[in-house]
């Protein structure tokens, strides 16, 4: 029996430090190595449709979408010609409109830098590298493909202080269309509005609307070793968040039905989404171009039939291009703030990134709002971890009693293990406890890392001193340093059991250098937590032993 205590209290030591460098080397790879996105000048020459619809694909008749070559952009050398561009713009967006093809083609995050302390501004988007990044919005029929609306600005106005609306008309194939963008000051959406009218002839027309996201699968900033998620994101009656990767599409492309709900393309910080009306019935859809390394992100609403007794057909959608911020999504749908991705600990996610907002507006500094926020968690676990700070507190005091028990027995470890399990008993120490704390941190410190990969707020945010950018690595070390010190020091506060394993003591010595390598990769803000908790758990360490000493 005693051996048994004695080998599963190796074992347990043993799980722990092999649980908490695999954590954080798991982090280390989660983070990107450049957290800049940006995306060159676009190629006003270079698009290829991608149809999102094959002839199964109609969310009521499953005939009444374009086949594959039946498209007006059915080659590569009938490209669209990008001629007829107009600039819409508030004080926070910048998109650029093809009026040809009804395409937002370039899409400025006006503040938002490439680069800290850079003067250009951040597109979402245009150019990626071999390919391109753009939304769309419109109609197709089964005999034309999608129809080319052939725009132009009518008149754009104030509808208020806040408020802007661009108005654009145009015709083609016999039908008249009209698009109406609204911009609204201090937003990163706008509400797109679609119509189309007619038919001019006798003949009638079976519309069907549709909206889409398209790029390739090119990386932005989330290459190297580290990797953050790129890809399509849906939100149906079946799953409010589902996840469906670029490589899920290559296997199979995605179809759902479903009332309301919304699409989504997501990358580190950024996002762009289509949200429709949700009283509505849509197909949602994901697939991959047939010729070339391209992906298309949508849905089309249910079929319409344009004759004399229905003359116009329209769709009302709301387009979302730029960072993540919940507050901004949640308005625009429920459940688009989920984009915010607090992995499977979003429960603890969420009120901490609140948290870490109420830091922010008490200090008007992200850095002090993250301190702000770990003493408040420490505060909050305080009860869990003081049973384990009172044993560790009585373990220094009786080390001197328990090195003199090991001392006595000699070469005999199965009786002095005995002795010492007997006088743990006695005495009320758990020989484990000084692990607990450790245990106890690791799900807050993963909550609280998805939450600084996911708070765009931190990006290019400055903290004191040599800290100019929260999100990215500290240039001088200092910080993982000062975090290898404070745990040292925790470590001399924190008694070795007298049967512990040498080779497991000797591992635990070198424990604040692998710490401090491995926080020297990641985003400052993350290590100034970890510091701030070490500093933390030193002064409850030093209250309980003091504490025991005088009782």
């Amino acid at each position: 029996m005693i051996q048994y205590q004695e080998k599963k209290m190796d074992l347990v030591r043993a799980f722990l430090i092999f649980t908490i460098g695999a954590i954080l080397y798991y982090l280390l790879l989660q983070w990107p190595a450049n957290n800049s996105q940006s995306t060159k000048e676009i190629d006003t020459g270079s698009f290829e449709s991608n149809i999102i619809n094959e002839s199964k694909d109609s969310l009521t008749t499953f005939d009444s979408a374009p086949q594959e070559g039946l498209s007006v952009f059915k080659s590569t050398e009938n490209k669209t010609n990008y001629s007829d561009l107009v600039v819409l713009e508030n004080n926070t967006l910048k998109l650029t409109l093809d009026g040809n093809t009804g395409r937002i083609i370039s899409s400025v995050l006006k503040g938002i830098k490439v680069e800290k302390n850079g003067q250009e501004d951040l597109k979402i988007f245009g150019q990626l590298g071999q390919s391109e990044y753009f939304a769309n919005s419109g109609f197709f029929t089964r005999s034309k493909g999608y129809l080319n609306p052939n725009l132009s600005l009518d008149r754009s106005y104030d509808a208020d202080l806040n408020t802007k609306v661009f108005e654009f008309s145009g015709d083609s194939n016999g039908l008249k269309h009209f698009k109406k963008i609204t911009l609204t000051e201090g937003l990163f959406s706008a509400i797109i509005e679609d119509v189309v009218s007619g038919p001019l002839g006798n003949t009638p027309v079976e519309v069907t609307p549709y909206v889409v996201i398209e790029r390739g699968n090119d990386e932005t900033g989330e290459g190297g070793l580290a990797y953050t998620y790129l890809g399509p994101v849906f939100s149906t009656e079946l799953e409010r968040f589902e996840k469906y990767d670029f490589d899920d599409i290559d296997d199979e492309a995605f179809k759902r039905s479903s009332k309301g709900g919304w699409a989504s393309l997501i990358q580190h910080y950024f996002l762009s989404a289509w949200v429709p009306d949700q009283e509505k019935s849509y197909l949602y859809q994901a697939r991959k171009s047939s010729s070339g390394n391209r992906y298309s992100i949508g849905y089309t609403g249910v079929s319409e039939t344009l004759d004399s007794a229905n003359t116009k057909i329209s769709q009302t959608n709301t387009l979302y291009v730029g960072p993540k911020l919940p507050e901004q999504l949640k308005a625009i749908h429920q459940d688009l703030d989920l984009t915010v991705d607090y992995g499977f600990l979003w429960w603890m996610g969420k009120p901490m990134y609140w948290l870490l907002n109420v830091g922010h507006d008490l200090f008007k500094n992200w850095g002090l709002a993250i301190i702000f926020l770990t003493i408040l968690l420490k505060v909050l676990t305080w009860p869990l971890s003081a049973a384990a700070y009172k044993s560790m507190g009585k373990m220094r005091v009786l080390q001197p009693k328990l090195a003199a028990m090991q001392a006595q027995f000699g070469d005999d470890k199965q009786k002095a293990a005995a002795a010492m399990m007997e006088f743990y008993k006695k005495e009320g120490v758990n020989p484990l406890g000084g692990c607990l704390p450790m245990v106890i941190q690791m799900p807050f410190f993963l909550a609280f890392y998805w939450v600084l990969m996911e708070t765009v707020e931190l990006r290019h945010s400055p903290f004191f001193f040599w800290i100019d950018d929260l999100s990215a690595k500290d240039p001088y070390f200092i910080l993982p340093l000062l975090n290898a010190a404070g745990m040292y020091f925790s470590q001399k506060l924190t008694p070795t059991p007298a049967n512990a394993d040498p080779m497991q003591a000797q591992m635990m010595k070198y424990f604040p250098l692998v710490f401090a390598l491995i926080f020297a990769w990641f985003p400052s803000g993350l290590v100034l937590y970890w510091l701030m908790n070490m500093l933390v758990t030193l002064l409850q360490q030093w209250w309980y032993y003091r504490k025991v000493l005088k009782s």
